[in-house]
């Protein structure tokens, strides 16, 4: 616990840190940075496209929910010196972060069920219904 409050700088910029993992786990698919190769004098080289790589995503995503006693406590000081409820904050994680944003192992602790798999083909995501035969 702190002994004493901290100057406003200090809450501001742990309250950034907070909004800032909010808002990129939060990101949408269509707005993450897609790997690219571009080429160089060099040589080819790997890039990405503007935006949020999805391993930031995921970070972010772990800071707000993990259950793991490093992101867990990481989650708390930050939320200390914001003078925010850790379970709060999580809680409201949960509500603004999609779940197929979230990896597996958390969606398996927090026992949300796996997202149906995209469909690419045009197929229709919905099962077929076998037909009745006419008496």
């Amino acid at each position: 616990m702190l002994s004493e409050r901290l100057p406003v700088p200090e809450i501001q910029l742990a309250a950034a840190v907070i909004h800032r993992a909010l808002e990129d786990a939060a990101t949408p698919d269509a707005r993450l940075a897609r790997p690219r190769m571009i080429d160089t004098p060099q040589g080819p080289r790997r890039t990405f496209t503007p935006g949020l790589k999805p391993q930031e995503r995921e970070e972010a995503v772990r800071f707000l929910l993990d259950g793991a006693p490093n992101w867990r406590q990481a989650r708390e000081a930050w939320c200390e010196i914001a003078d925010l409820c850790p379970l709060r904050l999580r809680r409201s994680a949960l509500a603004r972060i999609p779940h197929s944003a979230m990896p597996a192992d958390i969606r398996r602790a927090l026992r949300i069920p796996e997202p149906p798999p995209a469909v690419s083909d045009g197929a229709s995501p919905i099962p077929a219904m076998p037909m009745q035969e006419a008496a």
